[in-house]
């Protein structure tokens, strides 16, 4: 996006403002702070309110982090071995020589391990071949036979790629063994491995799911004081408390910067706190600066707030209000940010609904931010989009609050 962003923002900057004072809506300070005064009691007030501004946050990305940020390990498998041969022993041992997959007990016969399996008792079975040993020896294939329980079948994906993994680098040392009784040291140096493979993963070594997952869902909760922001708005619309409001020698401008500034304020502290969270009890990192993040959070809630005060002019009771914003915020922000899959897997129609959701956006500045530590020169684009977002929605919100209400 880069230049072409930044223009963009800056023309959509300047339309606002010419749009906000042709309309006369000029800001005095003393009734705004009356107003921002107002707004904060209320929110001291109402235990609502303050829950999903500061606390509800951090407890749902807590939550959704245990259950959703989940690194596998310690599958049980089950053994059935035919052979039982020193061979099929180093087997067993190679397949559970670390915590990735533990041999948990083993069986007799097919016909056990069938009952077992609909008793959903184990998850795995591995079948070691009579005569076993004495075929690897011979240098003759041997058919290893895996059984996995498919009703889970992000458990059975990784158990059987763990154990195809463990199997082939037993497959290889027991090759090679074969191979050294067979032929002499120049021999064997000659069918050395033509290149040694090399992998080195940046940012995440362990590619540990929370490492990559917790931070990216603070771009999911932190859309609650969003949510908050739009029952806040529909509740006053509701009781008839917005029209007297509008009445009153408050200009529309004084009003939003009044009321929204208290929001702003709670919602950077609830960001901070969820990047805590974060970072102390899932040890996830932070690599970024913590001045850019409070600033590139409030563009975001700039967005989503700008999204609230929309949907708000489209309604007016206080139950259609949270159900939309649960549909239109934490929805859509939990399936197509790209949290848990990239957008580019995405149909076409689903990138082009991706690329509204002020979430969208996030997901990258958070990631790029706390995992890589990108500055803003690398974050410009998605924080332009968001921008660009936040002004064009709340720019709207307040034309068709004129509208309605003048």
């Amino acid at each position: 996006m880069g230049r072409d962003g930044t223009a963009t923002g800056q023309r959509v900057a300047g339309w606002l403002a010419r749009r906000i004072a042709a309309g006369g809506e000029t800001v005095n300070l003393a009734k705004t702070w009356a107003v921002l005064v107002k707004e904060t009691r209320h929110i001291l007030r109402d235990r609502t309110t303050f829950l999903m501004l500061l606390l509800i946050p951090v407890f749902l990305m807590i939550i959704f982090s245990y259950s959703l940020a989940v690194n596998i390990k310690e599958v049980s498998v089950t053994l059935l071995d035919n052979d039982r041969s020193a061979l099929s022993r180093e087997f067993v041992a190679t397949l559970s020589n670390n915590k990735d997959l533990v041999v948990s007990g083993e069986v007799a016969s097919y016909a056990e391990a069938e009952r077992l399996f609909d008793r959903s008792r184990i998850k795995a079975l591995v079948v070691i071949p009579p005569r076993f040993g004495e075929r690897i020896l011979a240098g003759r294939p041997v058919d290893v036979q895996v059984l996995v329980d498919g009703t889970d079948p992000t458990t059975a994906r990784f158990a059987i790629n763990h154990i195809l993994s463990r199997s082939q680098m037993l497959g290889y040392e027991l090759a090679w063994r074969v191979l050294s009784r067979q032929m002499g040291a120049t021999e064997l140096a000659v069918i050395k491995e033509p290149h040694d493979l090399r992998v080195r993963t940046w940012y995440n070594p362990t590619l540990n799911n929370q490492k990559g997952i917790v931070p990216a869902m603070l771009a999911l909760v932190l859309n609650l004081p969003a949510i908050a922001v739009l029952g806040a708005i529909v509740r006053e619309k509701e009781l008839g408390t917005l029209e007297s409001i509008f009445a009153t020698p408050l200009t529309r401008a004084e009003l939003l910067v009044g009321k929204i500034i208290p929001y702003v304020v709670c919602s950077l502290i609830s960001a901070v706190l969820c990047a805590a969270a974060a970072v102390y009890i899932f040890e996830a990192p932070f690599r970024g600066s913590l001045a850019l993040f409070l600033l590139l959070s409030a563009d975001f809630f700039l967005a989503a707030f700008g999204m609230a005060l929309l949907i708000a002019t489209f309604v007016s009771s206080q139950t259609a209000g949270s159900v939309l914003g649960f549909l239109l915020f934490l929805f859509p922000g939990f399936f197509l940010s790209g949290i848990f899959y990239p957008i580019s897997a995405f149909p076409d129609l689903v990138k082009m609904e991706a690329s509204f959701i002020p979430s969208t956006p996030f997901v990258d500045i958070i990631r790029g931010l706390m995992i890589k530590g990108q500055g803003l020169d690398a974050l410009w684009s998605p924080a332009m989009l968001l921008l660009g977002m936040g002004l064009v929605m709340t720019l709207v919100a307040i034309l068709l609050f004129r509208k309605r209400v003048g």
